[in-house]
């Protein structure tokens, strides 16, 4: 399989950097995908924490750990992605994961199909790797598995595809089973890596859910992590990936912080290993995200009849609304928004290289906003779609 000259030895990382804080008081912030607080197990973690560092092997928290994390911790991610620990690499959540998996990959010219919209941090560090850029589209069901095999079919040869299947960054979509089944096949048909980006697959509020991309592959790297579930201040996240990649990826780990906190990994297993804790935290999450979506969805309707559509997702931490007002200018309007006390994102800062800029879309986040100040955020963003709020 390829691996490009990083893999086979070492890179640097870059700073993916983090969005300013709005600064205003009574701020809501609409764009986030920020985990709620209340959605948080601060408790859980709390006694966690105090049960390893009151526990016989406490020392051992605070030294260095493997270059792939503690096998104990591995053996758990393991467990509940149904493989083996010696597929699970433990990392500094998703980004960092995305980090070592592009660098292990890709070679400076290389070809990579990206979605259009996709998630923006994603395309940064894609854009450490002097990369080409593939746009697909995403629509109702997901990444266009047609537009993409037209693509393949034309001549298209990307050496990696990038995707978030479950509840998709920006748009909430969920790609069907068999559109994942078809994906893998034609990976294996024209010899590319699909990398599956899936923070937000344990936030399932609604529909049935649906298996993840087959690990019995060479062609499917997973990557996850706990910041959306235990926390983003824990910094943990995971690499599934196949035998041929993953001493290359650890390579580069070894060049770089060496292994993630001895410490987290601890709790995290603590928490994982409690019958039923990490199942009734995010059965927790998933109820809160739910209704939080249910109210977002329905202050829209309210506030801006006949003027925004938006479907409401079976999960995750965001919706995609279409402002219908073709002659809006989203950017002047985000102005407006910050002037009033909100925030959106607006559609074109989505797309990759070469993408359709999303026209008339935006994207609001459900984690940052207390139900109860739904409506208020809501009220604001119908101020600020409004052109004549410019003139007030």
């Amino acid at each position: 399989m390829p691996l490009s000259r990083r893999g086979a030895d070492t890179t640097d990382l870059g700073g993916f950097g983090t969005p300013p804080p709005a600064g205003v008081p009574g701020f809501l912030l609409l764009t986030s995908g920020t985990p709620a607080d209340e959605a948080l197990p601060i408790k859980e973690v709390a006694e966690a924490a105090a049960g390893v560092l009151g526990g016989p092997s406490a020392a051992g928290a605070f030294q260095y750990s493997g270059v792939q994390g503690t096998p104990e911790l591995r053996e758990r991610i393991g467990h509940r992605e149904g493989v083996g620990a010696d597929r699970v690499i433990v990392t500094n959540g998703a980004l960092h994961s995305l980090s070592l998996v592009f660098d292990a990959l890709l070679d400076p010219g290389d070809l990579v199909a990206v979605e259009d919209p996709g998630y923006p941090l994603a395309l940064r560090v894609l854009g450490r790797s002097h990369v080409r850029y593939l746009p697909v589209p995403v629509g109702p069901d997901g990444l266009d598995i047609d537009a993409l095999a037209r693509a393949l079919e034309g001549g298209a040869r990307p050496k990696v595809l990038y995707t978030v299947p479950d509840f998709h960054n920006p748009t909430g979509v969920t790609l069907p089973a068999s559109a994942r089944v078809r994906l893998v096949e034609l990976a294996e048909r024209y010899g590319f890596t699909v990398v599956a980006d899936s923070p937000y697959r344990e936030l399932r509020y609604a529909g049935d859910p649906v298996p993840q991309l087959s690990a019995d592959t060479e062609r499917v790297v997973r990557v996850n992590s706990f910041s959306k579930t235990l926390g983003p201040g824990l910094r943990l996240g995971w690499i599934v990936g196949p035998p041929w990649l993953l001493p290359a990826v650890a390579r580069l780990r070894a060049n770089q912080d060496q292994h993630s906190s001895t410490f987290t990994q601890a709790i995290a297993t603590a928490l994982l290993t409690t019958p039923d804790l990490f199942d009734r935290i995010t059965a927790n999450a998933r109820a809160l995200y739910g209704s939080r979506a249910h109210a977002l969805h329905a202050a829209l309707g309210a506030a801006l009849p006949g003027r925004v559509e938006t479907v409401l997702p079976e999960g995750g931490l965001f919706l995609w609304p279409t402002v219908l007002d073709e002659g809006l200018d989203l950017h002047a309007a985000r102005t407006r928004a910050h002037a009033l006390g909100t925030d959106f994102g607006v559609g074109s800062h989505f797309s990759p290289p070469g993408g359709s800029g999303s026209p008339g879309r935006i994207r609001l986040g459900i984690g940052a906003v207390a139900e109860a100040d739904v409506a208020t955020a809501i009220g604001r963003l119908a101020a600020a779609l409004n052109p004549e709020a410019a003139a007030r």
